[in-house]
């Protein structure tokens, strides 16, 4: 049952923002009670802003009467840090959802936290700029989720991660101080450098109110090779080859041998034919055509050389169609099993087959389906675990043995998805109790009562 708030801070936030923008009854609060992750949580109330200055007064109002603050974008978290652990107030920002400005010049964008990826990515390709940062929820995450967990995708081996593209941010503090992380420039070193302090800190630290991003020139043209591997190992060994050879692609896909049995089982994969394989790459090279010509043909000879069988395409229809494969994977995954735990994790790329070969004897061990797909290019693989109910005891034991598969591997529990609830508990096994320390003493300075999105993130 959801937390008792003080009926005054209700009525003041009725105040603020009218009726209609602040949710109470319960069943209009269960739509706000799951994200992405198998967690429920029934929040005490729900806002909806529609400017910075009401963020302002719910954070001074929440700090007054010590009220739990739990920001949210689209719920796309796989964690469970969009949600109320302790009771306390949401405040959804899908009405704070605008574009504020596109500087062509500085090459910047400005925009409230609401933003879908996706809607961003339009505008700006009617202008001929691109921001890169593509989750596979891009089409309907948010800017601020996407910064607050500091979203990655399959882009993130050429052009990084959304962590590379925030260059300030206008947060707003318990007691409803604002803080301006920095100016909007591409250099600066007047102030301690906040905001990088501030991606990835899932609601913990402060609430986006305005994002400040650096844009690039949209790439005029773009191929993708899909490569197929009889050996499992084999595809990974490529990404390491290409990039010895001083290529560097847009995205390097991997899909393990258990995704495609999956994707198999739902149809998606009649495209290739019936053609017998134990894993896929996918590799999609980006710029300008003079150069792209050079590098397709390189690769093209590399496979041709490891006698690998490859399909290429270079119209955006056909490159777009097989993407689609791609962003089936999740919803295809429960053929496997009812229930799942999703990891984000990361290994030096070294390692990628040893993890490989780790994973596999897991899932021979516990007799669970383990998929491992995933961003290759930067040794991030999504590591699903598929179960049923009664067998989640089981999953809970080879998951704790895969993040310390990870650790011993050099690696980090969660590359793009954030800690959030789920994996709190196991922040101790990769971070030292000096680390743990200083996150602890930083969350005091920005939020000395707690308030803002407790029980995520830092251990206990």
């Amino acid at each position: 049952m959801n937390q008792k708030i003080p009926s005054k801070f209700l009525k003041s936030l009725e105040n603020l923002l009218g009726r209609e923008r602040v949710l109470i009854r319960e069943e209009d609060l269960l739509s706000y009670s799951y994200d992405s992750s198998s967690l429920i949580k029934i929040p005490s109330a729900v806002t909806f802003p529609e400017k910075k200055e009401e963020v302002v007064e719910i954070l001074r109002l929440s700090q007054e009467y010590k009220v739990p603050v739990i920001s949210r974008g689209a719920g796309t978290s796989t964690t469970g840090s969009a949600l109320a652990h302790k009771g306390g107030i949401v405040i959804a920002f899908s009405r704070m959802n605008r574009i504020l400005e596109f500087n062509e010049e500085e090459r910047i964008v400005r925009v409230e936290p609401g933003v879908l990826n996706g809607e961003l990515k339009s505008f700006l390709k009617g202008y001929g700029y691109f921001y890169p940062p593509d989750p596979s929820s891009y089409a309907f995450s948010t800017i601020g989720g996407n910064v607050a967990t500091g979203a990655g995708g399959p882009r993130g081996l050429k052009y990084g991660t959304t962590k590379d593209y925030v260059l300030a941010l206008e947060v707003v503090l318990p007691g409803g101080k604002i803080l301006k992380t920095g100016p909007s420039t591409l250099k600066c070193v007047v102030p301690y450098n906040l905001t990088p302090l501030f991606v990835g800190s899932e609601g913990t630290l402060g609430v986006f109110t305005e994002i400040v991003l650096k844009v690039i020139p949209l790439p005029p043209k773009r191929i993708l090779f899909v490569s197929f591997h009889d050996k499992e190992e084999e595809s990974l060994g490529v990404i390491s080859e290409i990039l010895k050879k001083k290529l560097t692609p847009a995205c390097a896909e991997f899909i393990d041998k258990t995704t495609i049995l999956a994707l198999s089982k739902i149809g998606v994969l009649s495209v290739f034919e019936n053609k017998k394989f134990s894993s896929l790459l996918y590799l999609e090279l980006d710029g300008e055509e003079e150069i792209l010509e050079k590098e397709k043909a390189l690769v093209e000879k590399f496979y041709k050389d490891k006698g690998i069988y490859f399909e290429k395409a270079q119209e955006e229809k056909d490159i777009e169609n097989l993407w689609e494969i791609r962003r089936s994977i999740s919803p295809s995954l429960k053929v496997l099993g009812e229930k799942r735990f999703a990891e984000d994790v990361v290994v030096p790329r070294r390692f990628m087959k040893e993890f490989l070969f780790k994973i596999r004897n897991l899932e021979k061990e516990s007799e669970l389906p383990i998929c491992c797909f995933g961003h290759a290019g930067d040794g991030n693989f999504h590591v699903n675990i598929l179960f049923n109910s009664e067998k989640e005891k089981k999953a809970l034991k080879v998951r704790e043995k895969l993040l310390k598969e990870v650790i011993e591997l050099s690696g980090t529990i969660s590359g793009e998805h954030g800690i959030g609830y789920i994996k709190r508990s196991f922040v101790n096994l990769e971070l030292s109790p000096l680390q743990i320390e200083m996150m602890k003493k930083l969350k005091k300075v920005f939020d000395p009562d707690g308030i803002l999105n407790p029980q995520i993130k830092i251990p206990d």
